[in-house]
């Protein structure tokens, strides 16, 4: 009877050979046993099974009882392979702890990557380019918008939600700019059900997928936007752009924020 190789697999990730592992193996199977019937019963040549025997029991895999011939016995499973188990886990860990520390200063001294937009024109440009590219999720929050951005802002939602992206979107409402007063969730509702109306600072944000995000921002004057002083940053990083998201799904999952308690 031969043992399946993915258990031969398993005891060379602790350490031994591949007849090394036939053996303790066979050993674990049958109990104790005579060198040669080891070799028939583990598939090992007899040339190699002396050679074999002595580093098992070096490694305290089994135990011989000398004599003519001698008796090999396996150590106990539970004790030979959850030792190798727990050093084997631990070598693990350790190796993870230091990647993530070389992974976290790499991306200390890499910065995101950034840039500056200016004008409302610019703005919805990008903005529209971005969600062209949401995949998995669009999440759209804040209180500034124009009235030129709602039908463009509208078609991408839209077609983001064909494409079976995750849509959230929260505003307060209406919104107030210099020209008139928007109401954004009758222009969003439209296109989706995903929209909350909360008390959303005087800025706005886009993030596209957990990778990239657009914050547009003015400075406020008498409760509206300045269109003179608008700017917005965009940021390519998934480290900001997913906690910025952690944030925003606290906020969307808590009623007393968005207002919708019963």
């Amino acid at each position: 009877m031969t043992t399946d190789q993915k258990t031969i697999a398993l005891l060379q990730t602790l350490g031994l050979s591949a007849y090394e592992a036939k053996a303790y193996a066979a050993l674990a199977r049958i109990g104790s046993t005579t060198p040669f019937a080891l070799a028939e019963e583990a598939g090992i040549p007899r040339t190699k099974i002396y050679d074999t025997i002595k580093r098992l029991e070096r490694e305290h895999w089994i135990t011989v009882e000398k004599g003519r011939p001698g008796k090999i016995t396996p150590v106990c499973p539970g004790d030979a392979i959850g030792s190798r188990k727990s050093a084997l886990l631990a070598g693990i860990d350790q190796m993870a702890n230091e990647f993530t520390m070389t992974y976290e200063k790499r991306t200390e001294v890499n910065p995101p990557k950034t840039s500056i937009v200016r004008g409302i024109g610019n703005i919805t440009i990008k903005t529209a380019d971005m969600m062209r590219r949401a995949r998995t999720s669009l999440y759209l929050f804040g209180t500034l918008y124009y009235p030129e951005e709602l039908e463009p802002i509208k078609q991408q939602l839209d077609a983001a939600k064909r494409r079976g992206v995750i849509l959230r979107i929260s505003s307060n409402n209406p919104v107030r700019t210099k020209e008139k007063i928007l109401d954004v969730r009758e222009s969003f509702s439209r296109v989706t059900k995903d929209f909350q109306t909360a008390p959303e600072p005087f800025i706005r944000t886009l993030t596209i997928d957990g990778r990239e995000m657009l914050m547009m921002f003015p400075l406020p004057e008498d409760e509206s936007a300045d269109r003179a002083n608008l700017v917005a940053l965009w940021i390519e990083n998934e480290m900001v752009t997913k906690a910025i998201n952690n944030a925003f799904n606290i906020m969307w999952a808590n009623p007393e924020w968005t207002g919708n308690s019963a």
